[in-house]
């Protein structure tokens, strides 16, 4: 039977080539980067040669990638059924492609050493499974965060008829690029610890999950409150505090009325990483961090305070704070400040001030 023409055979293949679409060379790159770190991390307690975590890792790391680009979550409903759901896809068939690489291909096991070593290749599959979980879920917290600054700078732009910050924040949204260094070098702690100190590791890796219990609502919804969003940065702070040990300690004061009041989401987190990051990660004897927050009449204040190595050079001035800024103002506008200001002794004070619930309604 022959074939209409205008195309409807590429068409009938497209949907087997939707794991490609927005791929580029920057993001194969750290993804194979990713997966050679984990091999890596494996091939510490493996008496086999590097290949064999290599071609594992690889094999599960970038069927799942495949997979969850081809679902892409982050622009349908229910998106975290939807990425679970490509996550196991991802890992059957990383576990297929594993098969069939290792034993017709490079012949390192023979069939019959399958079945004599299911339970060895089933732990296997299970962490693919898992460790492509929380990979794929901080991918998706980040790319879902710069999706939603877009949209309220471009609702912005619509009001007040501003089109060159509307096509701004769409070319933020195309650069946007996440970094899952944290996560990753979270899970990387956390194998190391189950062959030092396993208690400590469950520790970790309790915080870890404290983090993205705090954060995955944001899934689902645009608004947060002063209390989620301070446990989010507790959770960070913990994981953090554990891979710095004594050089990080930190303290939070909410008091118990502001819990529920609401509160942009990933706000206070973008001040807190950048209070670590700037202020006691290139310090060498460390630092301490404050978050406090206290309420008047129309204004919620929220503070991080850092005794970290202060203001200098281009600190303040970075994409982060300048995005920080610009929600508010969108949220907001002049009823919101943020200010970066030097403590007297040393360090740096970070200030958000929001309207409070009552002004907001006013």
């Amino acid at each position: 039977m022959s074939t209409p023409s205008g195309g409807k055979p590429a068409a009938r293949w497209r949907p087997a080539f939707a794991g490609f679409r927005g791929v580029s060379w920057q993001t194969v790159a750290l993804i194979l980067a990713i997966n050679t770190g984990y091999a890596a991390i494996l091939w510490i307690e493996d008496h086999r040669t590097f290949w064999h975590p290599f071609i594992t890792a690889q094999c599960f790391g970038l069927a799942i990638a495949y997979m969850v680009n081809a679902a892409r979550p982050w622009e349908q409903g229910r998106p975290l059924w939807r990425l679970l759901s490509a996550v196991g896809i991802g890992t059957a068939a990383g576990f297929v492609l594993l098969i069939l690489v290792k034993i017709p291909l490079l012949h390192m096991y023979s069939w019959s050493e399958l079945s004599t070593r299911t339970s060895q290749f089933a732990w296997t599959a299970f962490g693919g499974f898992f460790n492509g979980v929380f990979v794929s879920l901080f991918f998706l917290l980040k790319f879902r965060e710069a999706r939603a600054r877009a949209k309220i700078l471009q609702g912005e732009a619509d009001r007040n008829r501003l089109s060159r910050q509307a096509i701004e924040a769409q070319l933020k949204l195309m650069q946007a690029q996440v970094e899952p260094h944290f996560l990753f070098n979270t899970l990387a702690s956390v194998q190391f610890l189950t062959e030092t100190d396993p208690p400590k590791a469950g520790q970790m890796l309790g915080h870890l999950l404290a983090y993205l219990r705090a954060a995955l609502p944001q899934l689902r919804s645009g608004s947060s409150t002063l209390g989620q969003e301070i446990e989010l940065a507790r959770a960070y702070l913990s994981i953090m505090q554990m891979r710095m040990g004594a050089r990080l300690a930190f303290s939070v004061a909410l008091p118990e009325s502001l819990r529920a009041a609401p509160f942009p989401p990933m706000l206070l987190m973008s001040v807190v990483e950048n209070a670590v990051k700037h202020g006691i990660e290139p310090k060498a004897a460390g630092g301490t961090i404050r978050i406090e927050a206290q309420q008047d009449d129309e204004t919620v204040t929220v503070s991080v305070i850092d005794s970290g190595q202060g203001l200098g050079g281009e600190i303040g001035r970075g994409v982060g704070l300048t995005n920080l800024r610009e929600r508010l103002q969108a949220l907001y506008g002049r009823r919101a400040r943020f200010s970066l200001q030097a403590e007297p002794r040393a360090g740096a004070r970070a200030t958000i001030e929001v309207p409070s619930e009552a002004a907001v309604a006013s």
